[in-house]
């Protein structure tokens, strides 16, 4: 039987999976003495709980460069897994940096490494791939692929190289009160996503995320890892001051349907909810319906030294989209930074079945600043109290 060390010194990789692997339903750590060292990722299996304390803390063991923990099984579907506490430390400065943007020892990013050029990624490499790639450096801290009733709760991601969560085909699943400490880059920050849901995902609940990420903290793409339509997602309670964005919905051609996000609170320097096309031909469109958003205080802020802020409104439907049911209620702005628009639909945009209510913005700049700018096709449109100071 593999020790469990507990020190913060020796691996404590081959002890935590041989209990995952025990067959064991339900997995507790035991509090450590200073902290868990991981060398290798951990997989937990179909029908397992993994339960750590809420402040115990599992590093990535110096030069691991790789994901900490993920479902066993990427290809056929697994059924009822819970993680429930723990800070996840992906030790980012002891890995390679991140594989989108810097080359690893040998010269190569990301894209050498999956034999494609930087603009064919989105194209010919990920849109046929039907589960996560186990083989390449990702920079993720978590994955998750093929779960049916999947649980995440109660945990600290911190300072991930990339995206602190990936998800793909999931089906019925919880992700709650998650903290977001973020504060370095590798070497930069930059696309630092939060919770990052993918393609074929549905019946989902993302509630009670805090803390600033340097990319969305919540994103729903469609189109942009595993390609496939995204529906009936719930996204309630973001608490996130210097974030870079809170929400971005991706499409550029399988649809994103069925969304909520409401209580969204804090500041944010590139955008604070998004509904993009982001990349794709000038062929493609987005396709997005029934979005629902309530109940958002929030306003811009200044970047960071590796992004600056100030790029898009507040609320940003970009070109290319298009847009059937689009609910807006219950926002409120108050500024002080940057004079950018509350809401834009862009030229080349499509909305209709548009309701905005119960929106207000309070202008302390001294500048004129922009409000509502309906640039698109907008069509069965009507607004009830709507306001600027």
């Amino acid at each position: 039987m593999a020790v469990l060390y507990g020190n913060g010194i020796d691996d404590d990789y081959p002890a935590i999976q041989e209990m995952l692997d025990s067959g064991k339903a339900e997995i507790v750590l035991p509090a450590p003495k200073e902290c868990y060292m991981i060398s290798r990722t951990l997989k937990i299996h179909s029908r397992q709980s993994l339960h750590l304390g809420r402040f115990t803390t599992v590093r990535l063991t110096p030069g691991a460069n790789c994901v900490m923990l993920e479902n066993d099984d990427f290809d056929t579907f697994g059924e009822s897994i819970c993680i429930d506490g723990g800070i996840w430390d992906m030790n980012h400065s002891s890995q390679r940096p991140n594989p989108f943007h810097f080359p690893d020892e040998n010269g190569k990013t990301l894209y050498d490494n999956c034999g494609v050029r930087r603009e064919e990624y989105q194209t010919k490499h990920i849109a046929g791939l039907k589960s996560f790639n186990r083989n390449v450096y990702v920079g993720h801290c978590m994955r998750f692929c093929r779960v049916r009733r999947f649980v995440l709760q109660n945990v600290t991601i911190k300072n991930p190289v990339v995206f602190g969560v990936q998800m793909g085909y999931m089906e019925d699943f919880t992700v709650r009160d998650i903290f977001f400490d973020y504060t370095e880059g590798s070497p930069k920050l930059w696309n630092m996503d939060g919770i990052h849901v993918e393609g074929n995902c549905k019946n989902g609940s993302i509630t009670n995320l805090m803390g600033a990420c340097h990319d969305d903290l919540v994103a729903l793409t469609a189109d942009d890892g595993l390609y496939g339509p995204i529906e009936n997602i719930l996204v309630d309670g973001i608490y996130a001051c210097g974030s870079h964005s809170a929400v971005r919905i991706l499409s550029h051609g399988y649809p994103v349907n069925n969304v909520t996000i409401r209580n969204v609170f804090g500041s944010f320097y590139v955008y604070c909810i998004g509904l993009t096309k982001y990349h794709g031909g000038p062929e493609e469109r987005g396709v997005m319906e029934n979005i629902t958003i309530e109940n958002v205080a929030a306003c811009a802020c200044q970047g960071t030294a590796d992004v600056q802020g100030g790029f898009y409104p507040l609320l940003w439907v970009q070109s290319g989209v298009d847009i059937t049911g689009l609910r807006i209620s219950g926002v409120y702005r108050e500024e002080r930074t940057f004079p950018t628009p509350l809401l834009r639909i862009d030229g080349g945009a499509t909305a209709s079945h548009v309701r905005l209510r119960d929106i207000r913005q309070k202008n302390l700049l001294g500048t004129p600043m922009g409000f509502l700018e309906l640039d698109g096709t907008v069509t069965d449109y009507a607004a009830e109290n709507v306001e600027e100071e």
